[in-house]
């Protein structure tokens, strides 16, 4: 082995050790948050891991595979309302229910995904967003099964187990925060996988992947369904936990803070975008002082973060870096 390869590795070895560490730092740090801070800080924190998780399954999709949607706040809300009707309406448990709103989202999402994938670029993108409205409307009016703009209240928290109850806000956070660990983990190994080399060369030359016999639509179609699914237990966590909704939470702008939050992480990183879901909901908590005027300045921010590197805050670093070497 070459002096050359021996330090590349080395290097590698070190920045694995490096990542560790920092993983282990964070996850000790949000299981200590419930412990060591106030209730308001959790609830906030709570919102931020329902961000990351929204934001890390939308990168699955636009990040690794390409084609740029609108519609993630779509599934987050079928996935919600689902499972809020199906405990309250249909009487089943939430750990039945739970899953059953991913399932459905995700077959939803595979329906309409296979069609509307074959649309390109801006195409597609507008379709996606009309379809994000679309979906907002028939929560609104569909009053005899959503209540519409009453919204549905009342909405049972997880039932316990094993001693452990989930009507506390502690508990909960912990529920969220198990889940939005298992999600991450989940989109880690994916993209890294032979999967996820399929999804980035479909995102970097589809015609190319075809050519040499990947079925293209199957895995952009693929893509598409698990971040929706994904999508859809967040919302069903959000419903259980926040124990009503409304069709206003998941209006248009809900796709487009998600779309938001992967740009200013940076797209295609899937770390990336989980750091800008914390960093902007932490602003926004922050400009609650000054709510005609916090929108305003944090998109001024996002304009100037994109400017300075269209990459996102993870182009920043990788800059960063290679200007250190």
């Amino acid at each position: 082995m070459s002096d050359t390869a021996l330090e590349n590795k080395q290097k590698q070895k070190r920045a694995r050790t490096r990542n560790l560490i920092i993983l282990a730092v964070v996850l000790v740090v949000m299981f200590l948050i419930p412990q060591v801070t106030s209730e308001y800080v959790t609830y906030v924190v709570v919102l931020a891991i329902i961000w990351a998780i929204l934001t890390g399954s939308y990168d699955l999709t636009t990040g690794y595979t390409g084609p740029l949607t609108f519609c993630h706040g779509a599934f987050y809300g079928i996935g919600a309302y689902a499972s809020a009707l199906l405990t309250l309406k249909g009487g089943l448990s939430f750990w039945v229910a739970f899953p059953i709103s991913g399932i459905l989202v995700f077959l939803f999402a595979a329906i309409i995904g296979y069609p509307g994938l074959r649309l390109k670029g801006h195409y597609f993108a507008v379709t996606t967003f009309f379809f994000g409205h679309f979906m907002y409307l028939v929560i609104l009016n569909s009053v005899s099964l959503t209540n519409g703009p009453m919204g549905l209240r009342n909405i049972p928290p997880p039932e316990g187990f094993l001693g452990i109850t989930f009507t506390s806000l502690n508990s909960s956070y912990y529920m969220i925060l198990i889940f939005g660990i298992i999600a991450v983990a989940f989109l880690y190994f994916l993209v890294n996988s032979g999967i996820g080399k399929i999804l980035i060369s479909i995102r970097e030359n589809e015609e190319l992947s075809q050519a040499i016999g990947v079925n293209t639509a199957f895995y952009k179609v693929l893509a598409f369904s698990i971040g929706a699914g994904i999508a859809g237990l967040t919302g069903s966590l959000f419903a259980h936990f926040f124990r009503l909704l409304h069709p206003t939470t998941f209006a248009w702008m809900t796709s487009e803070m998600v779309v938001i939050m992967a740009l200013v992480g940076g797209l295609g990183t899937l770390i990336g975008p989980i750091i800008g879901a914390g960093i902007v909901t932490l602003i926004l908590e922050l400009m609650r002082f000054a709510p005609e005027f916090r929108f305003i300045i944090w998109s001024v921010a996002l304009i100037a973060v994109l400017i300075v590197e269209p990459r996102g805050l993870m182009g920043l670093v990788s800059r960063i870096r290679g200007g250190k070497k």
